[in-house]
Formats: structure tokens, C-alpha cells, sequence
């Protein structure tokens, strides 16, 4: 079954889903689940409203703004607005964006506590009110998650089993949000069209010295125009944000049990070893050795720290 079959299915199946349900501490309250379509519409007024959305772009893009920042959503991309936060949509004409969009409330049931086996679903739930506003792309498996409840909901599955599923996805939300927390690796992606392009430059870049020059000709400007708008758009300079993204590679490579601080530092694309060690614990507040370390609980095992 295809999309375009889907968008006329199910429909009937989602609104049977939409009503209360408690796993654990929690009751959650299904408020909408839809294919998301704009029709003729350009925009959506600046608003917010009580309850969690979750925006899933299956095709197209949109723009959405969160007060000041304006964001691009595109194919396998996703966001979340918590409940209060205020947000507006521009929708691109020509390139209209389909996508799947949830909406929930959540409380404590009556007579939960926090001491539950497993934790306290409702306290994980809770925290996604702090969710940051941004686009995020798809590295863990939401596209995948969602084709298979549409699959599920095809085949008339219960209305539980439905809806379980979509606790998966809220769980799985939760696990995003840790990580989020965490700095361990969650991509967001950029809230303007050429700081993402930078970003998607820098991230793919495996050469040794950065020519900034080089991306300026690769996105037809001069090096001083694309030099003084990344500044103006993030705060600091594409030579600072490529040698962010390297340290979080070093610092992923140093997690490994094997690692090694002189080829860590080499494979995240610093020649000089020394110049990486102050950068490292400028960053970090540690040695690259000290904090393989304390990462790994390993004794140390290399000199020259």
C-alpha cells in the first residue's frame, strides 16, 4: 500500500485511536494523529497550544519559526514543539511538504509514584517539555518506526497494539532527549538554508586543512560574503565550528576501548598533536588521555599525557 492509499485509509483509524491511555504512571491522551497536507494554504499564523506535536516531513519541506529562528524541514526530517512553545509555518510554494503529525497530552495517573520498576514514564515523558526547538534529521529510525505503524494500521491491528506503538515512538523520543542532554551525538540540523549547507560540508569533509575559500566556490560565493554571514547566523567562525565538529569526532574515537590519543586525533584530522591536546581540553575541561579514562574506567596506558 502506498502513501496516496494510506492518506485515504486510515484516517478512520486514527481517530478510534485517539483517546486515553495508561501504561505504567502515565495516561496519555491521543489529541490528533493525521497526515499532515496544506492544500492552498501559504502559512500558519504565529501560535501554541497545551498539547505535544510531533511533525514527521515524508515529502517536501516547510519552514517553521520558533519566535526569532526559522528553521527548513525536508524529506526525513523531524521536529517536536512542546506544549506553550510558539511557533509559525511557511510552506514552500511548488514544493508542498506531506508528513505525519502527532499530538498528545500527558499526566500522572492516579496513585503513581516515581518508584516504579523500570523508572517513572510519566518524569521521561515530562522532560520533553524542555525539548530544543530544531530540525532534526532521522538517525534513529523514526521513518522506519512510522512505516511500520501504518503498515499495522492497514491491517486493522487493535487499537491498543496501535497504540502502543506509538508509546514506542514517544519512548523512543525520550531516548533522544538523553542523548540530547548528553552531547552524545544527536544530529540537529541548522535554522538557515546556508548554515546547513556549511554544516553538511564540514561534516562530510575529510581533507586535512579546511580551505574556507574552497566552500565559498562550492556555494557560488565570494569566501569574505559566506565568511561574515556564517559569523552573523551562528556567532562564530567555520574554522571554529570544523574544529568543534573534530573534537566530537576525537571524543567518539577516544570512547572506543582501544583507542589511542595520537590516532584519535589523527583520524578526526588534527596534524599536530600537541595543538589538539589544548584544544581537546579547552573543550572537554580534560586530557584527551584523562578523559578516555574516565570514559572507559580503563587504567591508563599511555605516557606523554
Amino acid at each position: 500500500m502506498e502513501l496516496t492509499d494510506w492518506k485515504s485509509a486510515l484516517p478512520p483509524v486514527f481517530n478510534r485511536l485517539c483517546e486515553e491511555i495508561q501504561v505504567m504512571d502515565v495516561i496519555i491522551e491521543w489529541v490528533d494523529i493525521i497526515f499532515e497536507q496544506i492544500g492552498t494554504a501559504s502559512k500558519c499564523p504565529p501560535h501554541a497550544h497545551t498539547w505535544f506535536e510531533f511533525n514527521y516531513v515524508l515529502t517536501g519541506r516547510l519552514d517553521t519559526h520558533f519566535g526569532g529562528d526559522s528553521i527548513c524541514v525536508q524529506a526525513n526530517e523531524f521536529f517536536l514543539i512542546p506544549p506553550g512553545m510558539v511557533h509559525s509555518h511557511t510552506y514552500t510554494k511548488g514544493n508542498p511538504h506531506e508528513g505525519l503529525c502527532f499530538r498528545w497530552r500527558i499526566r500522572r495517573a492516579d496513585g503513581g509514584e516515581e518508584n516504579v520498576p523500570g523508572g517513572s514514564l510519566y518524569a521521561r515523558l515530562f522532560r520533553l517539555q524542555k525539548w530544543k526547538p530544531g530540525s532534526y534529521r532521522d538517525e534513529a529510525g523514526f521513518g522506519a518506526m512510522l512505516i511500520h505503524f501504518l503498515r499495522e494500521a492497514a491491517l486493522q491491528r487493535s487499537e491498543l497494539g496501535l497504540q502502543l506503538l506509538l508509546v514506542g515512538l514517544l519512548e523512543q523520543l525520550c531516548t533522544l532527549q538523553q542523548s540530547m542532554e548528553g552531547q552524545s551525538g544527536l544530529t540537529r540540523t541548522y535554522q538557515d538554508p546556508l548554515v546547513r549547507k556549511v554544516e553538511i560540508y564540514l561534516e562530510d569533509y575529510q581533507g586535512g586543512r579546511l580551505s574556507v575559500a574552497e566552500l565559498a566556490a562550492s556555494l557560488h560565493m565570494s569566501y569574505g560574503h559566506l565568511s561574515r554571514q556564517y559569523k552573523k547566523l551562528t556567532g562564530h567562525t567555520i574554522v571554529e565550528r570544523m574544529n568543534q565538529i573534530r573534537l566530537e569526532k576525537a571524543a567518539e574515537l577516544l570512547r572506543l576501548p582501544d583507542a589511542l590519543v595520537s590516532e584519535s586525533a589523527e583520524q578526526a584530522g588534527f596534524a599536530d598533536l600537541s595543538y589538539f591536546s589544548r584544544a581537546f581540553k579547552k573543550r572537554y575541561g580534560q586530557s584527551p588521555l584523562s578523559y578516555r579514562k574516565e570514559q572507559l574506567r580503563l587504567p591508563i596506558e599511555e605516557a606523554g599525557e
